[in-house]
């Protein structure tokens, strides 16, 4: 493993780079890991890329910009814009390297990470292959709930309260206001999942002190009005993997796109599988990474 700085116009993106322990060739296949909303590169985003690696996969994680060690200003703040170009800019990156076959470039998210690598996939054609694990579209999640199941017109009244908490900030200089990603004290009505990223997140699960469980009221206005998935009928032709738990709160998103693109290539659901324990669980970590290993070797066949 080594640490990378990844230039990203003004910005340096703070990276992971792990290279197969054994080189069978002078150019290998290349994959970008995209972390989860609230998430930092040392978290689930660095276990999938070491695995991967270790299936021959030159495999880069980072921090988001305005996240983790990465570059941007503010910082906690979740910009799906920038999300997405943060891939093409590791893309650039991976592109550069002479242990690298430019023509065979992957990418997989995590949870919202998953989203993002399908928007981000659609728009460029670099990307030869795309897989997902418990995939959130974090627009349609923030819009419509956890489950999918909420109404999307009241968050005209998010929207009006974010902008003018951002009113008083840029005029008078106040302290930026900001909301947890995952709830802080769960209670009988929280959804299994977001109980479990409770467990993740903020104990010794997987706590970093980077992931500090904050997301600026900046971010809503940017998060509400996104829709990873605008346009892929028409541009996500790369061939696409999609791993999801079957009792995952979150599985309404892989079928969303599942159905919106026509039928992906492949889609994996976990039986007794939930959102969470694709993150750190091994008995589900491994047979995902497997999965897309053997997937990505398969359609990132050398020319």
């Amino acid at each position: 493993m080594s640490a990378i700085s990844i230039e990203k116009g003004p910005l340096q993106l703070a990276g992971l780079l792990f290279r197969p322990s054994v080189n069978a060739s002078a150019k290998e296949p290349a994959v970008v890991v995209v972390h989860p909303g609230g998430g930092v590169k040392e978290q689930t985003a660095q276990l999938y890329a070491k695995k991967l690696a270790g299936e021959g996969f030159v495999a880069v994680c980072y921090d988001a910009s305005h996240q983790g060690e990465s570059g941007g200003q503010p910082h906690f703040l979740e910009d799906p814009a920038a999300r997405v170009s943060d891939v093409w800019a590791v893309v650039d990156y991976l592109q550069r390297q002479d242990n690298v076959d430019p023509e065979r470039v992957a990418v997989l998210g995590i949870c919202a990470g998953g989203g993002y690598a399908v928007a981000a996939a659609k728009a460029d054609q670099r990307l030869k292959a795309v897989a997902t694990v418990s995939m959130v579209n974090i627009g349609d999640s923030a819009r419509l709930g956890w489950y999918g199941d909420e109404d999307p017109s009241q968050h005209v009244a998010s929207l009006k309260m974010a902008a003018q908490q951002i009113t008083a900030e840029v005029t008078t200089g106040a302290e930026r206001t900001a909301a947890p990603y995952v709830p802080p004290q769960p209670d009988e009505k929280t959804p299994y999942d977001l109980k479990e990223a409770h467990d993740y997140y903020l104990t010794p699960r997987c706590q970093h002190p980077r992931a500090a469980n904050k997301m600026l009221y900046d971010s809503f206005p940017r998060v509400l009005t996104f829709d990873a998935f605008h346009l892929a009928d028409l541009f996500l032709k790369q061939p696409t993997l999609l791993i999801v738990g079957e009792d995952a709160g979150s599985r309404w998103h892989t079928e969303k796109l599942d159905k919106l693109v026509g039928g992906v290539t492949k889609k994996i659901v976990v039986p007794k599988g939930t959102h969470m324990d694709f993150y750190d669980k091994l008995p589900f970590v491994d047979p995902a990474v497997q999965n897309v290993a053997t997937f990505f070797k398969e359609h990132l066949s050398a020319s």
